[in-house]
């Protein structure tokens, strides 16, 4: 297959200076995506204060969760995609972009209706406090109706990604990002418009990304490009994508159900401690993205080395940015203990000193266990560049049980101590069963593929 600078192969060179160097444009574009949320948290916060902030809070789970149904798809698409990269299948690779955006019609359309409609049945169901209700519908019900546009995106940039180009979407949504700023300060503070000002910035920001990310697709990216022939549907490919398009996004939904169960533990501690957690989840998932990056790198790199049957090279790889995430822990933990109380007022924009002390406890108590959150992360996303799409979702599943079980019991026993405690014990669980099948499944596979060349 033909490549051009708008391509890499994966399945050559050094697997940890392929692998780092795919994951910074990525890691840099998921910077400027969490952006959009922490932009918006900053000017609320400051613009709206503190009942805005706690008003986002209620919600939040709410919109990641049909959020998740979108981004998890979108990742699904581009493990198959990868894998005919990988081997060099030119026809298949465009047969299964076809396929892709026929899927992706049909699920960009379903979700945003399904999350419109059934938005306040979940506020009253996760009890959203009364004096603030409305507030957070009119910023939730525009998000999630507008969610479409950033399904696009992430569509096309997992198409992008798939081939190995992380460069072209950080460019794209470096100007939308700026967009987004633009149009949060216009809305929210010069027009007055209050949360639904900044939902409809995000929006328009979004649908700008998108927008740019198709023009490149079709000016400069000939390898992607689909004809008459390649748009035929194929029904073993389409249940191929479809499979690996919904184990991710029921991956990522289970562990939003988990966080939405959990917020409605979090609703009964008072809104001072909503906004509290908000603040701090704001901030941990920032952190978390420095793992993640490399962990969602790791899912193109196997596939694409799983499609070229290269599974020494997947374990190679896969140990590598192991190491890797550990150094970026010690940095990020180092960096909480250090700063944590500053970094919470400049995200809530508050002084109030519950919320500050209760944001940094849960900080300082979460991130010593990001060496753990790392071996799963990586291990998760190599398995399913590797095809196994479905015993994530299972780790998964224990995941929404634990959040249950804090939800019930130790919430109510320990109060936010209960609530910091649910994700630490569950990452360390999830990661002693995801390593056992990583280590069962590679092994196989190995057997397989020198099996295949005797």
């Amino acid at each position: 297959m033909a490549t051009n600078r708008a391509t890499t192969d994966l399945t050559k060179g050094n697997p940890l200076k392929m692998t780092v160097l795919f994951a910074i444009p990525i890691f840099l574009s998921n910077i400027l995506q969490q952006l959009y949320n922490l932009t918006d948290i900053a000017i609320i916060g400051h613009s709206l204060g503190d009942d805005a902030l706690t008003a986002i809070g209620t919600v939040s789970t709410i919109y990641n969760f049909f959020n998740s149904l979108m981004f998890g798809m979108a990742s699904g698409f581009a493990v198959v995609i990868s894998k005919y990269f990988g081997s060099k299948d030119e026809k298949g690779l465009k047969k299964a972009i076809a396929n892709t955006l026929f899927i992706a019609l049909i699920w960009g359309i379903t979700i945003p209706v399904i999350g419109f409609l059934s938005l306040k049945p979940l506020m009253r169901l996760l009890k959203t406090p009364e004096d603030i209700f409305d507030t957070a519908y009119s910023y939730a019900s525009v998000v999630i109706s507008l969610i479409g546009f950033m399904f696009l995106y992430n569509v096309l940039r997992s198409i992008l990604q798939a081939i190995g180009n992380s460069r072209a979407p950080l460019y794209f949504l470096a100007v939308s990002v700026t967009t987004n700023i633009v149009l949060d300060l216009l809305f929210v503070r010069k027009f007055g418009w209050g949360l639904p000002g900044a939902a409809y910035a995000t929006a328009i920001a979004q649908l700008l990304s998108s927008v740019i990310t198709f023009l490149y697709i079709v000016l400069k990216v000939p390898e992607v490009h689909i004809g008459r022939k390649d748009m035929k549907l194929n029904k073993m490919l389409l249940i191929d994508i479809f499979t690996s398009g919904i184990a991710f996004a029921l991956m990522f939904t289970v562990v939003n159900l988990g966080s939405m169960i959990l917020q409605y533990a979090i609703n009964g501690l008072g809104k001072t401690i909503i906004a509290a957690h908000t603040t701090a989840r704001k901030i941990s998932e920032l952190c978390m993205m420095t793992l993640s990056t490399l962990a969602n790198a790791m899912a193109t790199f196997a596939g694409q080395n799983h499609g070229a049957g290269r599974y020494d090279r997947i374990r190679q790889g896969h140990r590598s940015v192991m190491f890797c995430t550990f150094g970026i822990a010690t940095i990020l933990i180092a960096m909480i203990y250090l700063f944590g109380e500053k970094i919470v007022v400049f995200i809530s924009g508050s002084d109030t000193p519950e919320l500050i002390d209760n944001a940094v406890f849960y900080l300082r108590f979460d991130l010593p266990f990001y060496f753990v959150l790392a071996i799963l992360l990586i291990t998760r996303t190599t398995l399913q560049g590797m095809g196994a799409s479905f015993v994530p979702i299972i780790a998964s599943v224990m995941e929404l049980a634990f959040k249950v079980i804090t939800a019930k019991w130790l919430a109510v026993r320990l109060g936010y101590l209960g609530i910091a405690m649910c994700e630490p014990v569950t990452w360390v669980i999830c990661a002693v069963f995801i390593i056992i099948v990583f280590s069962s499944r590679t092994r196989k596979l190995s057997r397989q593929a020198d099996l295949n060349q005797t």
